[in-house]
């Protein structure tokens, strides 16, 4: 554009709008800039909050290790050595903000009585720290802050390992190396390292707020680290603040003619507990503890009860009541399915059948207008295949071999219903082309059935590029991957453009073929 047989005034006018242009694309709105800024504000607070939970949660070990010192002083000691590993990274991600706000004109001053963090003077810079952390010689600065995260996460999470004195619930110990969220995980493709995807096209204001969020992401690792090592101080031990009468049945309804029991136990005592339960004036016999009882009803209804224990206190002896109530009835099968209220069509059905008294080796299920499949445990996978209803059936084998019907239920039959076609994770409806230049996939979505699992994949479908001044250009793709073809319009798109999906085809469980409704985007 600067070149050719130009005039040399025409020359400098075509170079000045290349500036002009450029510097357009590198603005960034005030609302955005704005929003980086409260984000950065409410980390700081959450920080500050953190912080203060977790020198809370070691003041309190403090405290019981000036009784329980050989207790309580490996996980104390374990405790304060994670709050200075998080407190050394706190301080090195602090240096890197304070470097590259020191590298600009700092922040803007406070108005009277403002205590927040001010707004940065030059938020919208994203030129400073992209050269400070890829260009200082090469990227060392953002290698230097990956390898910190990461070795920084490492060290946090070896302190959840046991030892011959520290023991940790090795549960939560997973689900916190699981949840964490220091690290550098990454999967957009359209980036080479997790760095250069928030650090190097980001205003200021976004990358000080990224370090202030990785700040707040070590300052959550180390409380979930310090509070399940308070927790598992006393985690092999038991504490009583609280005598109270339990009784404690396998069942509060049994079959007429099969035996209730029930075990009547003084929480908080322990096993060589000999306290004595008496129930109808007669003292019950005594397993570890707890006193048996027993009854065997001969008619259905409601049974009611009572007695007390006797407990040897300070006091003397003590009595502490109980009441509680059974009831008895006649056996029948229990039938449920488990995932839904109907049966759908070309899907594993989930099935549970019971009947009460009797194992599920002795129950025989069958089953009308469908296929019964038995699992383990009185699971079965029913599969239907045609629309209507389905029955079933349920026995059990009794002592002499014979066969008891115990039940039935019917079922409605119905088929899966046609998802919804998203343009990725985006519904129909008005959106920045950013946003969609962001999605890989047309997808099917089944957003409010009730039935988990089940998923369905685009095969094909036709799309369209409606500018609204220009021609419209047309795409079709096979399989659910957005095409090239179709982004490269998108990456063009003005405000009022729109973007049509259709013919839009989707095979699910079973080999099921739905043709979806069309996606209707406008560009704004």
């Amino acid at each position: 554009m600067a070149g050719g047989k130009l005039s040399a005034r025409q020359k400098m006018i075509n170079m000045m709008y290349l500036v002009l242009t450029a510097l357009l694309a590198l603005n960034v709105s005030k609302e955005i800039l704005k929003a980086f800024h409260l984000m950065e504000v409410s980390f700081n607070k959450a920080n500050n909050n953190v912080e203060k939970k977790n020198e809370g949660l070691i003041e309190a070990l403090k405290e019981q290790a000036k009784t329980r010192p050989d207790e309580v002083n490996p996980y104390l000691k374990r405790a304060v050595e994670v709050k200075a590993t998080s407190q050394e990274f706190v301080k090195y991600i602090e240096q890197l903000k304070q470097e590259l706000i020191g590298r600009t004109e700092g922040r803007k001053e406070p108005k009277e009585g403002e205590k927040d963090t001010t707004e940065l003077v030059e938020a919208d810079n994203i030129e400073l720290h992209a050269n400070y952390f890829f260009k200082n010689p090469g990227d060392a600065k953002a290698k230097e802050l990956t390898k910190k995260v990461n070795d920084t996460r490492d060290k946090l999470l070896s302190f959840l390992k046991d030892d011959a004195v520290v023991k940790v619930d090795q549960g939560n110990a997973t689900k916190i190396k699981t949840l964490t969220n220091l690290k550098t995980e990454f999967d957009q493709k359209n980036y080479p390292g997790w760095a250069e995807m928030y650090f190097e096209h980001s205003p200021l204001a976004g990358v000080i707020t990224m370090l202030t969020k990785i700040q707040n992401d070590c300052r959550n690792t180390e409380a979930d680290i310090i509070e399940l090592l308070a927790k598992s101080v006393d985690a092999e031990k038991i504490t009583f603040n609280k005598l109270q009468a339990k009784v404690i049945a396998s069942s509060s309804a049994v079959m007429v003619g099969s035996e209730y029991k029930a075990e009547v136990l003084l929480v908080a005592s322990n096993t060589t507990s000999d306290n004595p339960v008496i129930v109808g004036g007669r003292q019950l016999e005594m397993k570890e503890g707890a006193g048996l009882y027993s009854a065997k009803p001969s008619t259905p209804g409601t049974f009611s009860w009572s007695g007390v224990i006797k407990v040897k206190g300070p006091k003397g002896i003590e009595d502490y009541p109980f009441e509680a109530e059974y009831q008895a009835f006649q056996g029948g099968a229990t039938i449920s399915a488990d995932a839904m209220n109907v049966l759908y069509i070309g899907l594993e059905n989930p099935i549970s059948i019971s009947a009460a008294g009797y194992s599920p080796s002795d129950i025989s299920a069958s089953m009308t207008g469908g296929t019964l499949t038995p699992g383990a445990k009185g699971t079965y996978i029913a599969k239907v295949a045609n629309p209507g209803k389905a029955v079933i059936n349920v026995s059990v084998r009794m002592k002499d071999k014979s066969l008891r019907q115990m039940g039935s239920k019917e079922y409605r039959i119905k088929a899966v219903p046609k998802p919804e076609a998203w343009f990725g994770a985006l519904e129909s409806g008005s959106y920045p082309a950013a946003a969609l230049l962001g999605q890989n996939f047309i997808a099917a979505v089944l957003p409010n059935f009730v039935f988990e699992g089940v998923k369905f994949t685009v095969t094909k479908y036709a799309c369209a590029y409606v500018p609204r001044r220009g021609n419209a250009e047309f795409f079709n793709g096979t399989g659910a991957a957005i095409t090239s073809q179709l982004k490269g319009a998108i990456s063009k798109a003005k405000r009022g453009d729109k973007v049509l999906v259709d013919e839009i085809m989707a095979i699910g469980p079973g080999g099921i073929v739905k043709k979806l409704s069309p996606i209707v985007i406008t560009i704004n």
